[in-house]
């Protein structure tokens, strides 16, 4: 794998001498126009993706670190007061002491109480 790498880049370095050295020899600019090209397009490629490397490092950190926490503490929250709401209407109905129903009239324990101290 080494022996194939070095002979791959041995061979492209070569390559780009020659090119260079006939350029140098003829005088023609289009090879060197076209690594101009070629650079500025690289330059620009990487900006863009360093740009948009930050907007999404940015665009996660608000995620992790605010939206998240903030979510799971509002379904605590959610989950905390429902708990809370059943324990306490469990507690009363097994007292006894659910004093008004929703149409308004006394429950029978209440009546059975009052029934009793007469």
């Amino acid at each position: 794998m080494a022996t194939t790498l070095f002979i791959v880049s041995f061979i492209v370095l070569s390559a780009l001498i020659i090119l260079r050295a006939f350029e140098n020899r003829v005088k023609v600019i289009f090879l060197s126009n076209l690594y101009i090209k070629g650079d500025v397009l690289i330059e620009r490629l990487i900006g863009w993706v360093s740009i948009r490397y930050e907007y999404f490092k940015k665009v996660a950190h608000i995620f992790v670190f605010d939206f998240i926490p903030a979510l799971l503490y509002e379904m605590l929250v959610k989950s905390k007061d429902y708990v809370a709401r059943r324990y306490y209407n469990a507690g009363n109905e097994f007292r006894g002491r659910r004093i008004l129903r929703s149409d308004g009239s006394v429950s029978s324990f209440l009546e059975r109480l009052s029934e009793d101290s007469k």
